[in-house]
């Protein structure tokens, strides 16, 4: 058995261009201690997100307190994630008590509702195995972050471009949220 703290788990440093806002991760299962899954403990504090991003595999999300929020990207709707609009979100908020999963290779964010303060855990398999001709193969899965996605669509590393992009990205999916939270009520 091996049991692990989410309170006392080692913090992770916070790579700025995956969130926006503050946001403590910790770390409480990778590859130095499970077989199969990474799991991470997140608080987003005053209404922190995440930036655009999706997962090679399946994604479970466990809020523990707060209120909180996710969206997924409609990419049936929209050709680029630079192009897409409000129309292409779907969202939702992820309450205490509830258990959201989020299928593999869907565009989705998730975090604090305006001005709130919120914390769940998530997790993941970290592998996952592929049929080969002479054997059953593990192949580690990735999660694909915005800044990447924007990367490649551009042809381009340059850093003030792609975070150009990013930012304008996050303005629109920031201000869906508002819109959100203000229709139901959650912000004045």
């Amino acid at each position: 058995m091996n049991r692990r703290n989410l309170y006392y788990s080692n913090e992770k440093k916070v790579n700025p261009y995956y969130f926006d806002g503050d946001v403590i991760i910790r770390e409480i299962y990778n590859e130095s201690n499970s077989n199969d899954q990474e799991v991470y403990f997140v608080e987003f504090a005053r209404g922190a997100l995440t930036t655009i991003h999706f997962h090679e595999t399946e994604q479970f999300l466990v809020p523990l307190y707060g209120n909180g929020v996710i969206g997924e990207i409609d990419n049936n709707k929209s050709n680029s994630l630079v192009d897409f609009t409000f129309e292409n979100l779907i969202i939702k908020s992820l309450n205490v008590g509830e258990i959201v999963s989020i299928k593999p290779n869907i565009l989705h964010f998730h975090g604090a509702s305006p001005g709130q303060n919120f914390s769940h855990v998530a997790f993941r398999k970290m592998f996952e195995s592929k049929p080969s001709s002479e054997k059953n193969e593990s192949i580690h899965t990735q999660t694909i972050w915005g800044y990447e996605m924007i990367s490649k669509a551009l042809g381009s590393e340059d850093q003030s471009k792609i975070l150009n992009e990013l930012n304008k990205v996050s303005e629109k999916i920031r201000g869906a949220v508002s819109t959100w939270a203000k229709d139901k009520k959650l912000i004045t």
